[in-house]
C-alpha cells in the first residue's frame, strides 16, 4: 500500500482550526495574482536563464512563492491598519499563492523555456553549419521560427523583441505552441479535478507541502507568534545572510552548506565508480523532510545509497564494460510505471463514484466538476493532443501511447506530492519519448515522425517543476480554509496560460537583450540536446536495449515487491516512493538533509511522541521560510539592481 501508518509518520501537522463558513473569493486576488506574474516571469527567467540562480523551480516547494505570499501577508498587514475592508482573507491569499505557483511552474527550467528553444534552435543552427539540414527539413515548419534574420539577434543578442519582424516570426509558432499548451493544462485539470476528491476525502492524503502556507495565513496567527519559528527563521536566514555578504566580502567567512563533491576521495577502483557524489546541509530540505512521513525520508536516503552500492558492485565484477549499466534511470522509470498501474488498480472508489454520478449532469455543490464532466473534458483533452501530434505527422497510436504515458507519469509524481511531500521529483529523460526509443523502438516511424516524437522532450526532459501537482495542492489548500473550490480551479487555468504566455515574453525580451547564444545565457542547452538527438536518430534509429527493457522490468517488479511487503508487514521500512525517485539527477543534492531531517524526526517522535513534534514543527517550518525570504531576497536584489548575488540553490 502507498499510505504511510500513523506509527510511523505522524500526521504532518495539527490541522489548523480555519472554521467559519465557506470564505469568500472576491475578483481583485485573482487580478491580483494575474499582475504579480508579470514580474515573476521576468524575475525566474533572468535567475534560472541569464543569472547563476537559484533555481527555485527545480524545488517542489517553490520557493519563490513562498516570499510572494510573505509580501503579500506584509501588505495586507498594513492595509489591516490603513483599509481593514481591503484586506484580503486567507482564502484570497492561498488563491494568490496557488495561482503564482502554477506560473512559475510554466515558467520553471524544465517547461516552457525549453521549448522556446527547441522552437528556435534548429533553422538557426542549420544555417551556421552545426544541424544537418536533414534535421530542419523533417519539422514542421509551423511549430519553429524558420526567419533567420530574427533568429541572429535572438542568439547573439543586443537587440530588441519589439520589432515587427521578430515578432511576426515568432507569432505562428507562439500561437500554436500557445494551443497545444492550454490544451495539455486544461487535461491535467480535468484529471486533477477527477481524483481530487477520492485523493482529498476519501483517502485523506496527507499533502505535506501545504502545510507552510495554509499555517502562515491562518486569521489567528499562531505561526507568526510561535517563537519556535523565528529561532529557525533566524538560522536559516542567518546562514543565507551572511553567505550572500560572503559572496561580495570574501574576507567575510562563509557556512558551507551547499553541495560538495567527496568522490575525490574515493579514487580507486571500484570505489570510483560511485561517481558525483555530493554532500550538501540545506536547512530548508531539512525542514521539508521532517515533513515527510518517516518511511519515505528513510527510503530516499537509503535507495540512494543502493543506487551508488550497484554502481561500485557493477564495477568490481566488470559488469560496467556495458554502457550505461546498471541502468539507474531505467529501474526508476519501472518502478514509475508500477506506482501508476498500482493507482489505477486501486481506484476501486473512484469508478464507483463516477458511476454513481455518470447521470448528473450537474456538478455538486463544492465540487469542481461533476465527474462526468471531468471524465469527458479528460477524455477531449486527450484527443486533442493526440489530434495535435497526427495533425503534424505522427501516427496517431504512437502519438496516444505517448500521451497516456505522459498522463500516467504527471499522475504519480502529483499522488507522490500530495501523499509524501517529496523536495524533489526530477525523473530526467524518462519521458515517453525515451521510453519509446529506448524501450520499444521506433524503427519504421518516418523522418516526420521522429521529428513529432522528439518534440515531447520539452515537457518531459526532467520533472522538476511539473505544474500539476500545484493545481491538486492549490484545491487542497481551499479545502482547508473552506473556499469554493470552482474559482480556485478556473483561476488556476487561466494563471497556467497567462504564466506560459508570460514566460514566452519573458525569455524571448532576455535572449533579444543578452543574447540566448551567450556563454552565460542558459538559451541553447536544451534545444543542442534535443536535436542532437534527433540527428542521431535520423542518421541511425536506436534499436531496442535489451539491458534497458530488463533493468526496467526489474524496477517494475521491485516496486511490486516494496508495495506487497508493505501491505502484508507492519512497519516495513522501504517504501517504492523513495525507490521510484533516488536514482534522479537531483536527489544527489538533497540526499543527507533528507537523512538528518529522517534522523532528527524519529528521534523526536520516538522519545516525544506526536506531542513534541507538534511543538518543534514551528522551527522547521521557519528553516524554510528562513531560506525562501533570504535566499530568494537575495536573487531579488541582484535582479532589482543587476549585480552578481549569493545562489543559496543551484542545479
Amino acid at each position: 500500500m502507498l499510505t504511510s501508518r500513523p506509527a510511523t509518520a505522524p500526521a504532518a501537522s495539527a490541522e489548523p482550526s480555519e472554521g467559519g463558513c465557506a470564505a469568500i473569493v472576491r475578483a481583485r486576488a485573482p487580478l491580483t495574482a494575474t499582475l504579480l506574474t508579470v514580474p515573476n516571469a521576468y524575475w525566474i527567467i533572468q535567475i534560472e536563464k541569464v543569472r547563476d540562480g537559484p533555481y527555485p523551480t527545480t524545488i517542489a516547494l517553490l520557493m519563490n512563492a513562498l516570499l510572494w505570499l510573505v509580501l503579500l501577508l506584509v501588505g495586507n498587514g498594513i492595509l489591516k491598519r490603513l483599509r481593514p475592508q481591503w484586506c484580503f482573507n486567507p482564502a484570497e491569499l492561498l488563491l494568490m499563492y496557488a495561482m503564482l505557483s502554477v506560473a512559475t511552474a510554466m515558467a520553471g527550467n524544465d517547461f516552457s523555456p525549453a521549448l522556446i528553444q527547441m522552437i528556435a534552435h534548429p533553422a538557426y543552427y542549420v544555417r551556421e553549419g552545426v544541424v544537418p539540414h536533414v534535421v530542419l527539413e523533417a519539422i514542421p515548419h509551423p511549430l519553429i521560427v524558420s526567419s533567420y534574420t530574427a533568429l541572429r539577434p535572438y542568439f547573439v543578442g543586443n537587440s530588441t523583441l519589439y520589432r515587427w519582424e521578430h515578432l511576426a516570426a515568432w507569432s505562428v509558432p507562439f500561437l500554436v505552441w500557445m494551443g497545444f499548451l492550454a490544451l495539455l493544462w486544461w487535461t491535467m485539470l480535468c484529471l486533477v479535478a477527477l481524483v481530487r476528491r477520492q485523493w482529498t476525502e476519501s483517502e485523506r492524503l496527507a499533502f505535506p507541502l501545504v502545510e507552510l502556507p495554509v499555517h502562515m495565513v491562518h486569521p489567528n496567527g499562531t505561526l507568526w507568534r510561535a517563537k519556535s519559528v523565528w529561532l529557525g527563521f533566524a538560522v536559516a536566514g542567518g546562514i543565507n545572510l551572511l553567505n550572500g555578504l560572503h559572496h561580495w566580502f570574501p574576507t567575510i567567512p562563509e557556512i558551507p552548506i551547499k553541495h560538495q563533491d567527496i568522490a575525490p576521495y574515493f579514487p580507486h577502483r571500484p570505489w570510483n565508480a560511485v561517481g558525483w557524489f555530493p554532500i550538501s546541509f540545506y536547512p530548508f530540505v531539512i525542514g521539508i523532510a521532517y515533513l515527510m512521513p518517516l518511511d519515505l525520508a528513510f527510503s530516499c536516503w537509503f535507495f540512494y545509497l543502493f543506487w551508488k552500492a550497484q554502481l561500485v558492485v557493477s564495477a568490481a565484477l566488470g559488469w560496467d564494460i556495458t554502457p550505461e549499466f546498471p541502468y539507474i534511470r531505467e529501474q526508476g522509470i519501472g518502478a514509475y510505471l508500477a506506482i501508476g498501474l498500482f493507482l489505477i488498480a486501486g481506484a476501486r472508489g473512484l469508478v464507483q463514484q463516477i458511476r454513481q454520478h455518470w447521470h448528473h449532469t450537474s456538478r455538486e455543490v463544492g465540487e469542481v466538476l461533476s465527474p462526468r464532466a471531468a471524465v469527458v473534458g479528460l477524455a477531449v483533452g486527450v484527443v486533442g493532443l493526440v489530434g495535435f501530434f497526427a495533425l503534424f505527422g505522427l501516427r496517431w497510436q504512437v502519438a496516444l501511447g505517448a500521451v497516456v504515458l505522459y498522463l500516467l507519469m504527471a499522475l504519480v509524481i502529483t499522488r507522490l506530492r500530495a501523499e509524501f511531500g517529496a523536495p524533489i521529483h526530477d525523473q530526467h529523460f524518462s519521458g515517453p519519448d525515451h521510453v519509446f526509443t529506448k524501450l520499444i523502438g521506433v524503427q519504421g516511424l518516418s523522418a516526420r515522425e521522429l521529428s513529432m516524437l522528439n518534440f515531447f522532450y520539452w515537457f518531459n526532459r526532467a520533472y522538476r517543476s511539473h505544474p500539476m501537482p500545484f493545481a491538486l495542492e492549490g484545491l487542497k489548500m481551499a479545502q482547508r480554509v473552506e473556499a469554493p473550490l470552482r474559482p480556485y480551479w478556473l483561476w488556476m487555468l487561466w494563471a497556467g496560460v497567462w504564466g506560459g504566455a508570460l514566460t514566452f515574453w519573458a525569455y524571448l525580451h532576455n535572449a533579444y537583450r543578452y543574447g540566448a547564444g551567450a556563454e552565460f545565457f542558459q538559451g541553447q542547452l536544451f534545444g543542442m540536446e534535443a536535436y542532437n538527438r534527433l540527428s542521431s536518430w535520423l542518421t541511425m534509429a536506436p534499436e531496442v536495449n535489451r539491458g534497458a527493457q530488463t533493468a526496467t522490468m526489474v524496477g517494475f517488479v521491485s516496486a511490486w515487491a516494496l508495495l506487497w511487503a508493505r501491505s502484508h508487514w507492519a512497519g516495513f521500512p522501504l517504501h517504492p516512493i523513495g525507490y521510484a525517485i533516488s536514482g534522479s539527477w537531483a536527489m544527489n543534492l538533497v540526499w543527507l538533509p533528507i537523512a538528518l531531517g529522517w534522523l532528527i524526526k524519529l528521534l523526536i517522535v520516538r522519545y516525544g511522541g506526536l506531542a513534541l513534534y507538534r511543538k518543534l514543527l514551528p522551527f522547521f517550518l521557519g528553516l524554510i521560510l528562513g531560506e525562501a525570504v533570504i535566499g530568494m531576497g537575495w536573487s531579488l536584489i541582484g535582479v532589482i539592481f543587476n549585480i552578481p548575488t549569493y545562489s543559496f540553490w543551484g542545479q
